[in-house]
């Protein structure tokens, strides 16, 4: 009876830990490619210094060495990492809020928003570089609240190592930090802003070493440019004015909720439940509409609060400006929903719209989000990285190249690595070259269908293979997501 009493006193923990326990559960079966680009310096011990996520793989690599006695694969070991870290995430949100409310229904609401929300859901169960920076930003962050009320050095310093790791794990951490400072600099003592600026030397002093240890030389020249390495070899793409604004809303629409092409696919082989799941996720969406009528605008009456409140949305409008210009990037909107939510805890005391809306987000980004990449093979690039092993002097042209040569990569390693090409990147007179050359050619763009999504939008095949006479069936594969028919020419 007792247990029972604690529990419904602290049942916001309870909903972290079933959270937390939801992602291991549903780890992704399909990996992006950066996820496996990690995994795969996790577990080589190469390239593992990346320039704007300089500490990931080093961490993977402490992980797969600590528990790699479990029997699980590398990739599995890192994407449950993840799923943990973003329980701590949730903690760290609990803990911010409870310094606002004390109601656990209000904290169980708040909790859920931001667990529920498919940007944070799609970290949590794979193997990316987004769920530990930003459990150092909220623990700076949590740790600024409480400055700001105690003005305690202790606490100061706790922010700034906490957002140093941040930005050392990604440098999107970076928004952050500026927020962070921006309020401390402001501060009448000026021993804090000088005390934060000298912990917060540890990232420049990191990447010194990081530096060295990759080119045996190091200057200040070229620990800023190894820093800047994405923006000055191209990789980060300059924003494209036609592209920014839809990607930069679809994007902000999947922070919160799963929006893919493959869903309709997906919902036509499971007619009934899906009609079970769309009426109960309008049922729940009626009724936070409802329950918003009667909420009521709080008055922030604390000079404090309205400082924390102010670098809030200072943050939140830098976020989505900075993803925005990465042509509506949705991974850089991860801290979206825990930002939304504590501007929410400030203003309202409503918890029972916040409660129906993520109960609704909870039922559609599980159905149509996190149970078909758990439970399905959505793409044959496993099969076609196999292919890639086995055919070393061919050449691919194919629609996820950077996927395929990363899964290559983390089973094979790097050698025999075969050449490949992505679809934007192969023209008709480089195929009648390699023919020329007596070279074989194998492809997955003939006959490709593809559902709607970001790829499809931002990447087209510069050569018709459908025109090739002679072509080699070599396989076919077929899913919600995609139709391929992979050939050798």
């Amino acid at each position: 009876m007792k247990l029972l009493t604690n529990l419904k006193k602290n049942r916001s923990y309870v909903v972290i830990l079933l959270l937390t326990v939801l992602y291991a559960l549903l780890l992704s079966a399909n990996p992006v490619g950066d996820a496996y680009s990690n995994a795969f310096a996790s577990k080589s011990g190469e390239d593992m210094f990346s320039p704007h996520h300089l500490l990931y793989a080093f961490y993977g690599n402490i992980i797969l060495k600590l528990f790699g006695f479990l029997p699980f694969e590398s990739m599995t070991l890192l994407q449950l990492a993840n799923a943990v870290v973003a329980g701590g995430c949730l903690l760290l949100i609990r803990r911010m809020l409870k310094r606002i409310h004390h109601e656990e229904s209000f904290l169980c609401a708040s909790v859920l928003f931001c667990g529920a929300s498919f940007g944070f859901m799609r970290f949590a169960t794979d193997n990316e570089c987004y769920i530990v920076p930003l459990f150092f930003c909220l623990l700076s962050i949590y740790y600024l609240q409480v400055f700001l009320v105690r003005n305690s050095m202790s606490r100061l310093l706790k922010a700034a190592v906490a957002i140093s790791f941040g930005c050392l794990f990604h440098q999107l951490s970076i928004i952050a930090w500026l927020c962070v400072f921006g309020v401390i600099v402001f501060n009448r003592n000026k021993k804090y802003p000088l005390a934060f600026l000298a912990v917060s030397l540890i990232v420049p002093i990191c990447y010194f070493v990081a530096t060295f240890s990759i080119f045996g030389s190091a200057s200040l020249s070229d620990t800023v440019a190894f820093a800047l390495t994405d923006y000055i070899n191209g990789t980060a793409q300059m924003p494209q004015a036609k592209q920014v604004v839809l990607l930069s809303l679809v994007s902000l629409v999947r922070t919160f909720v799963q929006l893919h092409g493959y869903m309709f696919e997906f919902a036509k082989s499971n007619i009934v439940l899906t009609v079970v799941v769309l009426a109960g996720v309008a049922t729940l969406i009626v009724f936070a509409i409802m329950k918003t009528k009667k909420n009521s605008l709080r008055n922030l009456i604390l000079f404090q609060e309205r400082r924390f409140v102010r670098m809030l949305w200072v943050y939140l409008i830098l976020t989505f400006g900075f993803a925005a210009f990465s042509n509506g990037n949705a991974e850089f909107m991860i801290a979206i929903p825990f930002i939304l939510v504590l501007l929410y805890s400030y203003y309202f005391s409503q918890s029972k719209n916040l409660l129906y809306l993520s109960c609704a987000m909870l039922l559609w980004n599980v159905y149509f989000g996190l149970y078909p990449q758990a439970s399905q093979r959505l793409t044959p690039n496993e099969d076609i990285a196999e292919l890639c092993r086995q055919n070393p002097n061919a050449v691919f042209v194919l629609k996820d190249k950077n996927v395929v040569e990363n899964i290559y990569l983390y089973k094979y390693g790097k050698q025999n690595l075969p050449t490949l090409y992505r679809e934007d990147k192969y023209s008709e007179q480089q195929y009648l070259k390699d023919k020329s050359n007596g070279k074989t050619i194998i492809t997955d763009l003939v006959s490709a269908e593809e559902t709607l999504g970001r790829a499809k939008l931002t990447s087209h095949a510069t050569f018709d293979f459908s025109q090739v006479k002679n072509r080699q069936t070599l396989f076919e594969f077929s899913s919600c997501k995609c139709k391929r028919t992979v050939c050798k020419l």
